[in-house]
């Protein structure tokens, strides 16, 4: 059977059977083209165990991290399983998750983060950037989120959001009085539908967006930023729960299915963990 076409009728059933989200249609192509790269066989009625071990070691050999190698692994395995549910390999192959090491990324300082929201934009665009990095800061959402918030999706009165989060499901986030005044004068600049758009009312490029973030960080001097814009959904994380903010409700803002998801994005700094055991310790107190 022709592996192209199979995997095309994949990702057709995910995106009109199971309704997947666009980005996770490119996620999976994404993996898929780094498997027909590395495997050796051509066939998947021929695929063995022994071929998805190759392959592993293939795309490590390639100088490929162990961390970008495990998130193609994790696109790869939804197409094996659908192969075996649909008789095209006799058993149900599944490629073995790549072990690497967790590090606690950095995220903003106090410092960073007020050195963010007062400045000063210079242009339009530095405009539109600044008001997504503050939009970012009090709510904690995606920036695919963000660039596809709708007008419609603005509740001012209740200050809420209505975004579109992963696999298409839509989830209600509060936002601050402050980014309410930044918002309404923001949405008085252009009449098209969606929040952040282009020219013509389309949808930003998300590289162009990050060209943009980085311009505007290294003005201010933040240039050891891990992650783009997903250290503000860290940072609106950590000082959630810093501010003694309740991990269920952090879960549903995020968007997350599981709680062990979001604690991901909350394991403190170390000064914090210091504090913290210097107020709760049994000597402290008792001796």
């Amino acid at each position: 059977m022709n592996m192209e076409r199979e995997f095309q009728l994949f990702k057709r059933e995910k995106q009109y059977v199971q309704n997947v989200s666009v980005n996770t249609l490119e996620f999976y192509q994404r993996a898929f083209n780094q498997f027909k790269k590395h495997i050796k066989v051509s066939e998947l009625e021929k695929l063995k165990a022994i071929d998805l071990i190759e392959l592993v070691a293939s795309m490590r050999e390639a100088g490929m991290s162990p961390a970008c190698c495990d998130a193609h692994i994790r696109g790869i395995n939804p197409f094996l399983t659908w192969c075996f549910e649909n008789q095209i390999t006799r058993e149900h192959l599944k490629i073995k998750r790549v072990k690497f090491e967790q590090r606690v990324m950095k995220t903003f300082k106090d410092s960073q983060v007020k050195a963010i929201i007062s400045y000063k934009p210079k242009d339009e665009i530095e405009k539109r950037m600044h008001v997504i990095m503050l939009l970012l800061l009090d709510t904690g959402i995606r920036i695919n989120e963000a660039l596809t918030l709708e007008r419609c999706g603005i509740d001012f009165d209740n200050l809420l959001i209505t975004v579109m989060g992963k696999g298409n499901k839509e989830r209600i986030v509060p936002f601050s009085i402050e980014l309410r005044k930044v918002l309404f004068k923001f949405v008085k600049t252009h009449k098209f539908d969606l929040i952040f758009c282009n020219r013509y009312g389309g949808k930003l490029r998300y590289d162009n967006m990050r060209r943009d973030l980085n311009s505007i960080l290294g003005s201010l001097g933040i240039t050891d930023l891990e992650g783009s814009f997903h250290a503000f959904r860290r940072c609106f994380a950590t000082n959630y729960i810093r501010n003694n903010g309740n991990p269920l409700k952090l879960q549903r803002m995020l968007g997350h299915t599981t709680l062990a998801m979001t604690n991901k994005y909350v394991r403190l700094v170390s000064d914090d963990l210091s504090q913290e055991h210097q107020r709760t310790s049994i000597l402290n107190r008792l001796r």
